[in-house]
């Protein structure tokens, strides 16, 4: 098979390593090919480590690889940069190349690394794992995600997060990958079926054991404290209707979810709820155009803008009253995102004196953690930490939110996602965020514009949600705002009983990035010596 590897020309070559990319988008959600995530970067790897292959060109097979998960998975980007961004749709679409390409260095530098470190033994496919972690943990990117998010549709697989996060996921599937490789290279029968075997058996093992873990959880939900949220998506597109009726919108919703118990609203991100607050908030709006709590008196989370008084620029921002409309605490969203939110290395006055059309916010200084009162025998008090858009999908920032003093037992994500019209991008960030819940063991409550509003809980499962609607001004009416009332089991608090990942799982990224180093100056005798 090396004999037959070494034969095939550039072009063929080329395309086989692309085809990596596109096996690994076709596995994303919605309704992604689960397959694709054990097999999906096999082609490159067999194409970048052959004997013919130079390192040089190891790192371009690994560029146009890269580049078709960045081009197969992620096309909303163009659709994001015209609406969030507002740009013309032909820079739109260079800037989805730009993106594409900037993911795609990574697996480049992968591909090189495969071709030049060690490539026979356990040192081999070892050495190729941890630089495969090591570069996607430090790689820097403008959404922060895994290529194998579509095992959020398949839970059993992510259960290993709990102890060493998502990049421990991607280890063990980048491992069977290898199996697979080295299966059909082996030049006996036995390796063949050895390695064949391991290939099989290991996503098998993977599975059982995340569904056994699954079940225990489930057992010790049983005896555990619930809260019952009411998740408001107001079906709201971006621009297309007047403050009244976006408020009417989120305000009859939330009704609703009291009347069925709810003991917390949560609303969307700022931009649903057209008001700009003056800081510092204290309490809800006396006006009756501009209350939250007009229809409702359930404890309410929300999202609005913010801004000091005579101050240039605002905030984006959550809040949350209690039932009397008290304030019992604010977030500013830390993470913007770029061009979108917050203008990066120029004078963001220049910039907005000149294209005002350019939004421009001030960043919150770090995680914030809200608590429920509730009485004794509803359970006692909740805390809670808000994550605002993307935040529920950078694992370092959750981790910090789950470590605060006094713990949490719940995360908030307040969204919107309609800048993105009817593509994956709102099913692939619910999925990202998934694998928060399994690190921390604690759900996640999402309420989002236009969907997909949800309910994780503490095992990653999607147990309820709204699907995405593509509302846009004119089939408003045809997309009526919805609600979702789910209980949720409130399993552990992170400050008490913090899982193996929130006190030293996180370390395993760093040990990939010493371990992959050490690898490859023991794989060349001349640096070794040195």
């Amino acid at each position: 098979m090396q004999q037959r590897l070494n034969a095939i020309g550039f072009v063929p070559s080329l395309l086989l390593a692309g085809s990596s990319g596109f096996l690994i988008a076709l596995g994303a959600p919605p309704n992604g090919l689960l397959a694709m995530n054990w097999i999906g970067f096999a082609p490159l790897i067999l194409i970048a480590t052959r004997n013919a292959t130079t390192v040089r060109r190891a790192a371009l097979f690994g560029f146009v690889g890269g580049l078709g998960i960045g081009l197969g998975g992620f096309p909303w980007i163009v659709e994001m940069l015209v609406k969030f961004a507002r740009v013309p749709v032909p820079v739109g679409w260079l800037g989805l190349l730009a993106f594409a390409s900037w993911m795609a260095i990574p697996y480049a530098i992968w591909a090189a690394g495969l071709r030049a470190g060690p490539r026979h033994g356990a040192l081999g496919w070892l050495y190729g794992v941890a630089l495969f972690v090591a570069l996607q943990f430090s790689w820097p990117v403008l959404f922060p995600y895994s290529p194998f998010l579509g095992f959020a549709e398949k839970p059993e697989f992510m259960q290993l997060a709990e102890v060493v996060g998502v990049h421990g996921v991607e280890a063990v599937v980048i491992a069977v990958t290898f199996f697979l490789c080295r299966a059909v290279l082996a030049t006996e029968a036995t390796a063949c079926f050895a390695n064949l075997a391991l290939w099989l058996i290991l996503p098998l093992v993977l599975y059982a054991a995340g569904s056994a873990r699954m079940a225990s959880l489930d057992s010790q939900a049983e005896s555990a404290r619930t809260l019952r949220v009411g998740i408001v998506q107001p079906n709201v597109g971006i621009g297309s209707i007047g403050a009244d009726r976006r408020l009417a919108r989120l305000r009859e919703p939330s009704r609703l979810a009291e009347e069925r118990g709810a003991e917390l609203v949560v609303w969307p991100e700022a931009g649903v709820f057209p008001f700009e607050m003056n800081r510092p908030f204290e309490r809800d709006s006396r006006s009756s155009r501009r209350r939250v709590l007009k229809l409702h008196a359930t404890p309410t989370v929300f999202g609005a803008g913010s801004r000091d008084k005579d101050a240039r620029f605002g905030y984006n921002s959550a809040f949350f009253v209690d039932a009397d409309g008290i304030a019992q605490g604010s977030y500013d969203k830390v993470n913007l995102v770029p061009l979108g939110e917050a203008i990066p290395l120029i004078d963001p006055d220049w910039v907005t004196d000149h294209i005002p059309q350019i939004a421009h916010h001030e960043a919150g200084e770090g995680p914030a953690r809200f608590v429920l009162d509730r009485e004794p025998e509803a359970g006692g008090h909740v805390a809670f930490a808000p994550l605002i858009c993307y935040e529920d999908i950078i694992p370092g920032y959750v981790l910090d939110a789950a470590a605060q003093e006094g713990g949490i037992e719940l995360f908030v994500n307040l969204t919107i996602d309609s800048w993105y019209g009817d593509t994956a991008e709102p099913w692939e960030h619910l999925a990202l965020a998934q694998f928060r819940a399994v690190e921390h063991r604690i759900p996640i409550v999402r309420s989002v514009s236009t969907g997909v509003s949800a309910v994780v809980d503490y095992n990653g499962r999607l147990v309820a949600h709204i699907p995405l609607r593509p509302v846009t001004r004119a089939n408003l009416d045809e997309n009526p705002p919805e609600i979702l009332v789910e209980d949720l089991a409130l399993l552990r608090n992170t400050e008490t009983d913090p899982t193996i990942y929130a006190q030293v799982g996180w370390l395993f990224p760093y040990l990939c990035i010493v371990g992959a180093g050490a690898a490859a100056v023991w794989a060349n005798p001349r640096k070794r010596s040195a």
